[in-house]
């Protein structure tokens, strides 16, 4: 499988490899009749250098549903600096085999088609600036493919201006944190 090398909708550049194939990609963003029973998120609207409501918005239901174990489904409309707005969809739920992971479909406009990839983990790092919207709340300040070492842990409860979420597969972040 290629890596696909794009555009993150939450700054810098990623490499994904896709996690479904080009027929049934991004099903959930064309049409969610197939996810009645989840509780709806969103749209959430996230600029690129400033904190929004709906960046803290989006960080809340994530870690909420993906900790709780709650199915959802959460749309973001990520400004970026130069792929106008990119659509996230992401769907907290179970695999076939009970585990708990969030699938996530990216439709880029100016960079068809669209794309998906799943996360088997959220980690909740905090942040060192809560009161300094760019770059604390926006920006990664780590080497993007590694996970901090200081995290909160899963009991730790928090504003979610004070954290920020990153997306993991096998242990490695695979998106830049929201």
């Amino acid at each position: 499988m290629k890596p696909l090398f794009l555009l993150a909708p939450f700054v810098g550049a990623l490499t994904l490899v896709p996690a479904s194939n080009a027929q049934n990609a991004c099903r959930y963003m064309k049409s969610r009749a197939d996810l009645s029973g989840y509780e709806n998120g969103g749209p959430y609207l996230l600029d690129h250098f400033r904190l929004t409501k709906g960046r803290t918005d989006l960080r809340e239901f994530l870690w909420r549903h993906w900790h709780d174990h709650k199915k959802g489904v959460a749309e973001a409309r990520v400004g970026t600096v130069d792929r106008g707005t990119v659509k996230v969809l992401y769907e907290i739920q179970p695999d076939a085999h009970g585990q708990w992971g969030i699938n996530v479909e990216l439709d880029r406009p100016m960079d068809p088609p669209c794309q998906t990839f799943h996360a088997d983990a959220l980690v909740r790092v905090p942040i060192a600036k809560p009161e300094e919207e760019y770059p604390s709340q926006t920006l990664g300040l780590w080497p993007p493919d590694k996970i901090p070492q200081e995290r909160l842990s899963d009991s730790e409860v928090k504003d979610a201006k004070l954290y920020r979420v990153i997306l993991v597969r096998e242990n490695k972040p695979i998106g830049d944190e929201i």
